[in-house]
C-alpha cells in the first residue's frame, strides 16, 4: 500500500489581473495616440484610431493569454473597442457612440437580472468570486436551511444594488457622450473627443459606480460574517491574507 499522501485538491486560484498594465493599456497609451497622433500631419485620423485601438485590444488577447481567465465583463470591454473602431473606420454619425456608449452598460444590467438565480451568476463574477473568497469554507458554514435562505436574500440586495451601479452608468455615459461627440467618424475631431470621452468618462462614472460596488461589497461581507461566525479575514483566501 501507498504511503504517498493524496494528490492535492485545492483549486486552482484564477491570477489577479495586472491593474498597472491595464490603465496604461486601456486609458493612457489609447488617449495619448488619439490626442498626438490623429493630425494629417502626423499618422492621421483612421491610422490614429487603429494604433490607438491596438493598445487594449493587444492587452486582451495578453492578459487572456497569461491568466487563462476571462468574464462577460472583459468580453463586453473587447466588443465596445472594436465598436469604437468600426464608428470611426465607418465614418458614422456620433449618435452611434451615444448609442454604444448608453447600451453597453444597460446590456450588461439586463445580464446581472438574468443570471440572477443561477450558479455562475454575474454578481459573483464581479463580488462573490473565488478570487478573493474562499468559497468552500463559507459554504461549509452555511449549513442550515435558515442561513441558505438569509444568503440568498443578502444576494438579492447585492444584485440589485449591481444592477443599479449599469444603470447609474448607462445614463452618466449617456449625458457625457451627448455632450462631448459632436464629430463624425474619421476625422481628426472625433478622435480628440473619443479621447475626452474616455478619460472624463473614466473620472465621472468611476466614482458613483465604484461607491455602489463597494457598499454592496460591504453589505455582503458583513452578512457572510454574520451568517459564519468567520473574521473578515477567516472570508478570504489564504493569499489575501497579511503575511509576515
Amino acid at each position: 500500500m501507498s504511503d504517498d499522501a493524496p494528490a492535492s485538491t485545492t483549486k486552482q486560484i484564477p491570477k489577479n489581473e495586472n491593474f498597472l498594465a491595464n490603465i496604461v493599456c486601456n486609458l493612457v497609451l489609447p488617449i495619448l495616440c488619439l490626442k498626438n497622433l490623429s493630425s494629417e500631419d502626423r499618422l492621421g485620423p483612421v491610422l490614429g484610431l487603429v494604433v490607438a485601438l491596438a493598445f487594449p485590444i493587444g492587452y486582451f488577447f495578453y492578459d487572456f493569454a497569461k491568466r487563462r481567465n476571462y468574464n462577460i465583463i472583459s468580453i463586453f470591454g473587447f466588443l465596445n473597442i472594436l465598436l469604437t473602431g468600426g464608428i470611426g473606420l465607418m465614418a458614422a454619425e456620433p449618435k452611434w457612440v451615444v448609442i454604444k456608449e448608453t447600451a453597453m452598460p444597460l446590456m450588461i444590467g439586463v445580464l446581472v437580472l438574468a443570471t440572477a438565480n443561477r450558479k455562475n451568476s454575474l454578481l459573483k463574477t464581479f463580488l462573490f468570486n473565488e478570487a478573493i473568497f474562499d468559497i468552500d469554507k463559507i459554504r461549509s458554514h452555511i449549513d442550515t436551511d435558515e442561513k441558505r435562505s438569509t444568503l440568498e436574500g443578502h444576494f438579492k440586495v447585492a444584485n440589485w444594488l449591481l444592477v443599479f451601479s449599469f444603470l447609474i452608468s448607462a445614463l452618466l455615459n449617456f449625458i457625457l457622450a451627448s455632450m462631448i461627440v459632436k464629430s463624425p467618424g474619421g476625422t481628426e475631431q472625433f478622435n480628440q473627443e473619443i479621447a475626452t470621452l474616455t478619460w472624463v468618462s473614466w473620472l465621472v462614472i468611476t466614482a458613483p459606480t465604484m461607491a455602489i460596488l463597494i457598499y454592496a461589497l460591504w453589505r455582503l461581507i458583513n452578512g457572510l460574517k454574520g451568517l459564519t461566525g468567520l473574521s473578515f479575514e477567516g472570508l478570504l483566501h489564504e493569499h489575501h491574507v497579511k503575511k509576515d
